[in-house]
């Protein structure tokens, strides 16, 4: 339990291996990176955020969503992007 000083659970800081940003529309992104955990686990991100106006400072939206940095695993997901884009 956390105490009366502060939150009960921390937040994680992830160490960013790789990093792209697209940028789309006039101020949006979408990163996909590589990050590795505290205790050595590596996953992938992919989120979604904004600029605020007049600002290069990246904001991002709550959600976002992460998956183990497994090549069976990316396979999958970049198979089914293909999929699902197609005509």
């Amino acid at each position: 339990m956390g105490d009366a000083q502060g939150p009960r659970f921390q937040k994680e800081v992830f160490e960013v291996l790789k990093m792209e940003t697209i940028n789309y529309g006039t101020n949006n992104f979408i990163e996909i990176a590589r990050k590795k955990t505290s205790t050595g686990n590596v996953f992938i991100s992919i989120s979604k955020g904004w600029y605020p106006r007049g600002s290069t400072e990246k904001r991002y939206t709550r959600k976002s969503v992460g998956f183990p940095n497994e090549s069976e695993l990316v396979g999958k997901v970049l198979g089914a992007f293909n999929t699902v884009i197609k005509e």
